[in-house]
C-alpha cells in the first residue's frame, strides 16, 4: 500500500499550483496526496494558497516531498510512495524520461500534460515494453493536450449513427479579458518546434491505416468554415497525433481507424494570416540553436504578448472557456462505405468547460490520475494514449461532474 494516492510533482510552478487546488479540491474521505518539488518553502507556499481557493486549510492533509527530476534517486523515492503521479515539471523533452524511469522502477501509475509530439512518440517506442511488464500505465497529454481531441473523438464515435469514417475538430477560446499563456508553456513549444520534421519522417514511415469510405481532404492553411462561418488555421499541438495514435490502438484491436483532423478557430481572416505568418516565422527562427535559446529567453517579445512570464491572471482565467467541436461524417450503414461514395450520416459533437490552459488542463489532469487510482482498467499497461487506457471507464461521466462537458450538438 502506498502512502500517497496522488503526488503533484512540480507543485510550484505555475500549472503545478492548479494542479494542486484541483486535487485538494478532490481529497476527501480516503484520498490521500503530497507535493513534491525542491523546495519545502515553496511547497508550503503551494498548500497555503490552495487553502484559499478551496475552502480549507490543506496544509495538514498534505505531505510534502523532496524531489528532484537531476537527482534520480530523489525521484525514485518519490515514487516508492506514490500511487499515481501527476508531472507537471515540462519541458518534457528535457524532463520527462528521469521521472518515468522513476516510476517504472517502482511501479508507479504516471500522468502528464506533455503536448510535445515527438517526445510522445519517443517515449511510447522507448519505455512501452517496460511500463507494461511493469503493469503500470504512463498516459501522456492528459491536459489540454489532448483530452478533449482524444477523448472527444471517442466520445463521436460512440455517439455516432451509423458507421463512422472521418472527423474534424475546431478548437475555440473565449478569453474576454485577456489571456497570455505561462512562459513555462512557451518554452516546451520553442524546443518543440526544431522536432516536427523528424516526426513527419517517423510518421511516415509506420505501418499505414487502413482508412474507410472516402479520403478526409487536406484543409489549406487558413480556411472558412462553413459550418461555422469562422475562419481556420491547422492547430498546432499535439492533438493530430494523440489520435492517429489512439487510432492505430483500434485498428490494432480489430476495429477501423477514424481519419482526422485538427484545427484553431480564429475571429478573422487578418487574424488567422498573421497567426500563419508568425508561426512560420517562428519555426524557422528556432531551426537554429542561438535562435531557439533567444526565443526561450524572451518570451512576451516573441510571442507578441501571447506568453509571458507572469502568465494570465487569476480574475482573466475565470471568466475564460474553451470548446472544442467535432464535425463527423460516415454512413447509416456499413454496407455503404466505399472510397466513392458520399457519407449519408453526420454527428455534432462539442467539448466544453472552462479555461483550457490551466483551469480546465488540471480538472483534466486530476480526473485521469483518480481514474488511475481506482483502477480496472481495461489493459495491462504501457506507455499509452487517454483513449486507449481509459477506454471503457468511467472517465467522461467523472470529467463532466468535473465541470468539461461532452455533448451531443446534432445528429443528421
Amino acid at each position: 500500500m502506498n502512502q500517497f494516492d496522488l503526488v503533484v510533482f512540480g507543485a510550484s510552478g505555475y500549472t503545478g499550483q492548479f494542479v494542486a487546488e484541483e486535487v485538494a479540491r478532490h481529497a476527501v474521505g480516503s484520498l490521500t496526496w503530497a507535493v513534491a518539488g525542491r523546495s519545502a518553502a515553496k511547497l508550503e507556499a503551494v498548500l497555503a494558497e490552495a487553502s484559499k481557493h478551496v475552502g480549507r486549510d490543506v496544509s495538514d492533509e498534505a505531505g510534502i516531498i523532496i524531489a528532484d527530476v537531476e537527482d534520480q534517486a530523489s525521484l525514485e523515492q518519490m515514487c516508492s510512495v506514490a500511487s499515481v503521479l501527476l508531472s507537471c515539471v515540462g519541458p518534457y523533452k528535457f524532463y520527462g524520461a528521469p521521472v518515468i524511469e522513476a516510476c517504472i522502477a517502482k511501479k508507479c501509475h504516471y500522468v502528464d500534460i506533455c503536448g510535445e509530439p515527438e517526445v510522445l512518440e519517443n517515449f511510447e517506442e522507448k519505455y512501452h515494453t517496460a511500463a507494461e511488464k511493469a503493469g503500470i500505465h504512463i498516459v501522456q497529454s492528459c491536459g489540454f493536450d489532448s483530452i478533449p481531441a482524444d477523448l472527444g473523438m471517442q466520445f463521436t464515435i460512440q455517439k455516432f449513427p451509423g458507421f463512422i469514417t472521418q472527423a474534424e475538430s475546431f478548437h475555440l477560446g473565449n478569453n474576454p479579458d485577456g489571456f497570455a499563456l505561462h512562459s513555462g508553456t512557451w518554452k516546451s513549444l520553442v524546443h518543440g518546434l526544431p522536432d516536427i520534421g523528424q516526426l513527419r519522417k517517423k510518421a511516415a514511415g509506420g505501418a499505414a491505416l487502413q482508412w474507410q469510405g472516402p479520403k478526409l481532404k487536406p484543409r489549406p492553411p487558413m480556411f472558412k468554415l462553413a459550418e461555422s462561418g469562422c475562419w481556420a488555421i491547422p492547430f498546432p499541438g499535439s492533438d493530430t497525433d494523440v489520435v492517429r495514435r489512439s487510432q492505430r490502438a483500434r485498428q490494432d484491436a480489430g476495429e477501423h481507424p477514424v481519419q482526422y483532423g485538427c484545427y484553431l478557430h480564429q475571429p478573422s481572416c487578418i487574424v488567422a494570416f498573421l497567426t500563419l505568418l508568425w508561426g512560420v516565422f517562428i519555426y524557422l527562427f528556432t531551426r537554429t540553436g542561438w535562435g531557439t535559446r533567444f526565443a526561450e529567453n524572451h518570451p512576451s517579445l516573441m510571442s507578441l504578448g501571447g506568453f509571458s512570464e507572469a502568465g494570465s491572471t487569476r480574475e482573466q482565467l475565470e471568466v475564460s472557456s474553451f470548446s472544442t467541436t467535432f464535425y463527423a461524417k460516415g454512413f447509416t450503414d456499413k454496407s455503404m462505405v466505399s472510397p466513392n461514395a458520399k457519407p449519408d450520416a453526420r454527428v455534432v459533437t462539442r467539448v466544453s468547460g472552462p479555461e483550457c490552459g490551466y483551469i480546465g488542463c488540471s480538472i483534466l489532469m486530476v480526473q485521469c490520475a483518480l481514474c488511475l487510482n481506482r483502477g480496472d482498467l481495461p489493459n495491462r499497461g504501457g506507455v499509452l494514449t487517454p483513449a486507449v487506457a481509459f477506454h471503457g471507464t468511467d472517465l467522461i461521466p467523472e470529467i463532466e461532474k468535473a465541470g468539461v462537458k461532452f455533448t451531443v450538438v446534432e445528429t443528421s
